[in-house]
């Protein structure tokens, strides 16, 4: 879903009646309109929710605008976990591994050679039930890539998980992995930990050798405020997207390599 994917969903809900049918009906005759019809018409009414957004902010006082962020559009985290992994999409191949779900993997099929799901308990899209912090039957040198994304933070003993994700992986496998540093923490869901840059250099160097990592971070202090109060993506220019700072990250990535040997 793009980060500009419906305009509709940036109204604030209104009293049903009157303006509700109204709202419904041009929700249902937008989707008649074609494609790049309505990906300019976001573009051209983009200053105007820019606009109402931050009117809203005011209004909304201590409170965040949203208390799902999800309710509001795509969030700059997920903006710029796109960014890395399409940087690093040469790593991408052979056989893969992704925690969850196969979000960002499907997206490279032509690329993969066959794809694991791996899920502590059982969920019906997962290929292997394992905890990796745990003893288990998973097999070292197995993988060309793991993808590691938004799982460090929820586990206790994060060095544990990526001593066997460095297991698993063939020599010359790619781990990319990425973290959180500013954002909501959710009461729903037991998180440890928030990464710097210099914290996930530490716990992958555990495992990777140091010459064999590289940290990246993405964020600036407008975008992490605006994370804070319940912004998207779709409420920032790009420009001020793509700004880095790597005072104020919102996420940080991280490419480790196995060593050969």
């Amino acid at each position: 879903m793009s980060q500009f994917d419906s305009i509709g969903q940036f109204f604030p809900p209104k009293k049903k009646g009157f303006s509700e049918q109204l709202k419904k009906t041009f929700n249902n005759g937008k989707q008649l309109l074609p494609k790049s019809f309505k990906q300019s018409a976001k573009q051209a009414f983009k200053p105007f929710f820019m606009l109402k957004t931050r009117v809203e902010l005011l209004q909304a006082g201590v409170q965040p605008l949203a208390e799902n962020w999800c309710e509001r559009g795509v969030s700059a985290h997920r903006i710029y976990l796109d960014w890395y992994l399409q940087k690093f999409t040469a790593d991408i191949k052979g056989h893969c591994l992704e925690f969850q779900d196969d979000t960002y993997t499907s997206r490279f099929r032509d690329r993969i050679t066959k794809l694991d799901v791996l899920n502590k308990d059982y969920i019906p899209n997962a290929t292997i039930v394992a905890d990796l912090t745990q003893p288990n039957d998973l097999p070292s040198n197995t993988y060309d890539c793991i993808i590691c994304t938004y799982v460090l933070h929820i586990i206790a003993e994060p060095e544990k998980i990526v001593s066997e994700m460095h297991r698993i992986l063939k020599p010359g496998g790619v781990l990319l992995i990425a973290v959180p540093n500013i954002t909501i923490n959710y009461p729903a869901y037991p998180e440890y930990w928030r990464f710097t840059a210099r914290g996930l250099h530490y716990i992958l160097a555990k495992s990777f050798l140091a010459e064999q990592i590289d940290i990246q971070t993405y964020g600036n202090s407008l975008v992490a405020a605006g994370e804070l109060r319940g912004m998207v993506a779709f409420d920032f220019a790009k420009a001020k997207l793509e700004y880095n700072d790597p005072r104020f990250p919102l996420i940080v990535c991280g490419r480790a390599v196995k060593s050969e040997q």
